[in-house]
């Protein structure tokens, strides 16, 4: 039986500020419905790589990528790209939860205004946060706090808020960046649990410092050194039998 065709890939992949080499070469190909993680020194190209498959990138004075990115097989930095609707299939979660000042209703539907998807009708918004909610586990710690300011929140639940943020206008991809590095263990763990849930319906792709995290939560891994993509496959064999040195070095701790 053929392999599925990946949900996103990247073709001899280069990114440059200015003069500077920031991604090297890079091939890759995402798998649908996995949790996929990068992990590598800091520095080594890990956020640039992911703020690639949403365009972040973009927002940075002479960055320029060459070589392709491929969503369902469409060139995303083709000509014509809409970069809402890319944005709107590919969700981010960053390190520090960034929840907006104001209710926690109007958090979790923000995402419907910006992409014209927005319903005046109030029982049909408060179904759709519901929904959202209790996605990202958080419904009935909330549901008679909707009108609470979600600034007011502890990070767990803030960072599960972004999350649900995102889910509400129904991504393909999610992009998490060290989404649990300003967690507390019991919160990680928390978070860690509602990635394999979400992993049932969404692809996920984690960068992570944390070399546990990587093993515990993830199903494929790529480790990166100096803007390369060094080495990746099953995060078992990454992190048991690697085929390159470097590799090796890192995940027992030689280097790093």
């Amino acid at each position: 039986m053929a392999a599925p065709s990946p949900i996103i890939q990247t073709e001899d992949l280069d990114l440059f500020y200015g003069s500077f080499q920031a991604l090297k070469g890079i091939n890759l190909s995402i798998a649908e419905k996995k949790i996929t993680a990068i992990i590598g020194p800091s520095g080594c190209g890990k956020s640039t790589l992911l703020r690639v498959f949403n365009r972040m990138n973009d927002l940075v004075e002479g960055a320029k990528v060459k070589g392709r990115v491929t969503l369902h097989g469409k060139d995303i930095y083709g000509a014509g790209t809409d970069l809402l609707l890319l944005r709107k299939k590919v969700g981010m979660v960053f390190q520090r939860p960034n929840p907006f000042p104001l209710s926690i209703l109007e958090n979790v539907v923000f995402g419907l205004k910006i992409h014209h998807m927005h319903r005046k009708n109030k029982d049909i918004l408060y179904e759709i946060a519901k929904e959202s909610l209790q996605s990202v586990l958080l419904w009935e710690d909330l549901k008679h706090k909707l009108d609470s300011l979600a600034t007011n929140l502890s990070l767990e639940q803030q960072q599960k808020l972004c999350i649900a943020r995102l889910l509400v206008v129904k991504p393909e991809l999610l992009l998490m960046d060290e989404p649990c590095s300003a967690l507390d263990p019991m919160s990680t763990a928390r978070i860690e649990e509602l990635m394999q849930e979400l992993k049932k319906n969404y692809t996920i792709v984690i960068v992570t410092h944390n070399m546990q995290q990587a093993a515990r939560v993830s199903d494929e891994a790529g480790y990166m050194l100096l803007g390369e993509l060094v080495e990746f496959g099953e995060t078992n064999t990454i992190f048991t039998t690697p085929q390159d040195k470097r590799t090796e070095d890192y995940v027992t701790g030689r280097l790093g």
